[in-house]
């Protein structure tokens, strides 16, 4: 038979070809021609020759136990146990999988095992036989999550490149040979100049994989890596997740009911129900033990879709029964038996001198200034890609300050209009307020599960991610109110002094900072894109409402007077009157025959801004900005250890 080269991933049906004496005959196509199905060539993946060389790891488990406490934190009613008992051992070059109905505790203890939960767990876990220690621990693992959180701006290749610049001490050669290796063998090295926010679900998985995949973490762990995909790509990720195994990882992934063709690819079941093992062992012997208690799979049944009818208590509870079987130690003492009988021991794990295993450090690879500019240009390239946080930005700044110059075209200088003109500079404070408050406020929540992920598979510490973040969007925080500031202040006949338009658009773009500050604030501390949404236009109210435009300040009743003083606006509106009608500006022109606020000292005087220093507004400006970034900052290492 005459194969053809097939790509990595490719899955072809290639016809045998039928000789006749004296040659090649024509034939109808189903009689001289046979289907035969040709295996994924993505198994690939289990040989790479530049990846990192990492020790084998077994993982082990005893008695483990997981409870959370039932209720709010005012009415509290006990402790829920999500899991029970659980003792297992999952060996390297094993692909296993953790099954069970919803609700059963899959996810859970994914998190677990994975360390992504401690609060509540009680049992042990060892890694090699030793006692875990986390931070270690999880610079040897990774888990790709059910939801494939990647940056939706940056192409496959660059990507990949930040994973391997982050995570590898190494020339950049070899890392970006390593790079095109791992696309070449998960099949996308097509696709390496595409945008992942472009990429299909199965290539999304896939890169998902490859990005973790650049630093050969010894053990992987996969939260539902089949859901949303279709039939061919569900076989992509399994096969490949196959292979990885194959090549001595240890691969550990939940699956809600597998097709029979991905469930025979699993080495090692563990399948949950109610919080409890029911079955833990190899694929081929389910159907012999669950025949053993009495319960017979339907031939042409799928054995993964049976075990779970038979969780969700389709037929009867049988779940006591299948507890007490393991514990009693069935599962073991069968599949031992069973093993003699077959004389076939590649199950059970492999014996290896796990004594002289180097002991890896917990540090991370890069030094927090690599990882610090690595980050920014990142951030960078996502920001000038970013249509909706750059280029609506950029052009919404252009576009209303050339509304409000024409709005309040000429009133600078005139004494009649006094009021309009401090109308339009409160405007000015207003909309920089927000339109620095609001696309922080939307775009942080969307990059949180980004961070969690890669944070918590060690990527990068939180404070060169956070520094990264906060340096890498001031620049254009700096332009644009800069340019707002520069078409408004002229068009409007403001005093035509350098000084005081420097002080202007200085004063607007510290509001505009401070502002950015409390959206990253809510962003980092709100759950939901909904909740941030809600608390941005709600906290900017009070500090419109006391920024001294509405109610002078000697207005205010004494018992809220404190509320002035929080509010940031105030200091940006009271410094940007003080740079426009104080310094002793010289009287202002009048077109009427009475003009009240000709001096610009009465201005002042009208708005409770006479004994106002201008100093004081930018340092309490200043004050804002570092104290709501370090807010920000506390509540992202709060919002970190709290999912653990």
């Amino acid at each position: 038979m005459a194969e053809k080269a097939l790509d990595p991933g490719a899955v072809s049906i290639p016809l045998e070809e039928t000789i006749y004496n004296g040659g090649a005959q024509d034939a109808p196509l189903l009689v001289s021609t046979h289907l035969k199905k040709v295996e994924n060539h993505i198994t690939e993946a289990q040989r790479f020759s530049h990846l990192p060389k990492r020790s084998a790891i077994d993982l082990e488990f005893t008695e483990l136990s997981y409870s959370v406490r039932e209720g709010s934190c005012w009415r509290k009613r006990g402790y829920k146990a999500l899991l029970k008992c659980l003792s297992g051992r999952f060996c390297s070059r094993e692909l296993i999988g953790i099954m069970g109905p919803s609700g059963a505790g899959k996810s859970t203890f994914m998190n677990i095992l994975a360390g992504y939960r401690e609060t509540g767990m009680k049992g042990q876990i060892l890694v090699n036989g030793l006692q875990r220690e986390l931070r270690t621990f999880r610079k040897m693992s990774c888990y790709i999550m059910q939801d494939d959180m990647l940056l939706p701006h940056l192409t496959v290749i660059e990507a990949m490149m930040v994973s391997a610049n982050l995570k590898l001490n190494e020339k950049m050669e070899m890392k970006k040979e390593l790079v095109t290796e791992i696309l070449t063998a998960l099949g996308l090295l097509e696709c390496a100049l595409t945008r992942t926010l472009s990429l299909s679900g199965g290539q999304r998985k896939r890169l998902a994989i490859a990005l973790e995949l650049v630093n050969n973490p010894p053990v992987m762990f996969f939260d539902e890596p089949t859901s949303g995909l279709d039939s061919a790509s569900c076989f992509q990720v399994v096969s490949l997740m196959k292979s990885l195994a194959q090549g001595g990882r240890t691969i550990i992934c939940t699956i809600h009911q597998p097709s029979a063709k991905l469930f025979e690819m699993f080495d090692k079941l563990y399948i949950l129900s109610q919080g409890q093992c029911i079955y833990k062992g190899s694929v081929p012997h389910l159907i012999p033990y669950l025949k053993y208690l009495g319960l017979h799979c339907p031939t042409y049944h799928n054995p993964a879709d049976f075990i779970i009818e038979v969780a969700s208590g389709e037929y009867g509870d049988l779940n006591p029964v299948l507890f007490k079987a393991v514990q009693d130690g069935m599962c073991t003492m069968e599949e031992k038996k069973s093993e003699t009988d077959k004389n076939d021991t590649a199950s059970s794990c492999p014996t290896q001198c796990h004594n002289s295993t180097p002991i890896e450090s917990h540090t991370f690879a890069t030094s927090t200034l690599t990882q610090f500019c690595i980050l920014f240009k990142r951030t960078f390239i996502c920001i000038c890609r970013d249509t909706v946080l750059t280029h609506l930005r950029v052009m919404s700044h252009l576009s209303i300050g050339v509304l409000i110059g024409l709005l309040y075209l000429n009133i600078g200088n005139d004494a009649g209009k006094v009021f309009n003109n401090t109308g339009f500079l409160f405007f000015s404070m207003l909309f920089l307020m927000f339109a620095a408050l609001m696309p922080t406020v939307l775009t942080f929540p969307l990059e949180m599960s980004v961070f969690l992920r890669e944070h918590l598979n060690y990527w990068y510490s939180l404070k060169a991610y956070y520094l990264a973040k906060t340096m890498a969007d001031i620049p254009f925080q700096v332009i644009c109110p800069i340019m707002y500031c520069s078409i408004v202040y002229w068009m409007t006949a403001q005093p035509p002094e350098a000084t005081r338009f420097l002080l202007f658009a200085a004063l607007s773009t510290c509001t505009a900072l401070v502002a950015q500050s409390l959206g990253l604030l809510i962003g980092a501390a709100s759950n939901s894109l909904q909740v941030a949404t809600f608390a941005g236009p709600v906290t900017a109210i009070p500090v419109l409402l006391f920024s001294g435009f509405f109610v002078n300040f000697n207005t205010i009743p004494k018992y809220l007077q404190w509320s002035s003083y929080v509010s940031y606006v105030r200091y940006g509106f009271e410094g940007v009157i003080l740079s426009i009608y104080g310094m002793d500006r010289a009287d202002l022109e009048c077109a009427e025959e009475l003009c009240p606020f000709k001096e610009a000292k009465r201005v002042l005087k009208e708005l409770d801004v006479e004994d106002a220093k201008l100093y004081l507004d930018f340092i309490m400006l200043g004050i804002f900005f570092l104290l709501l970034r370090l807010a920000a900052y506390l509540v992202l290492r709060y919002r970190v250890k709290s999912e653990r």
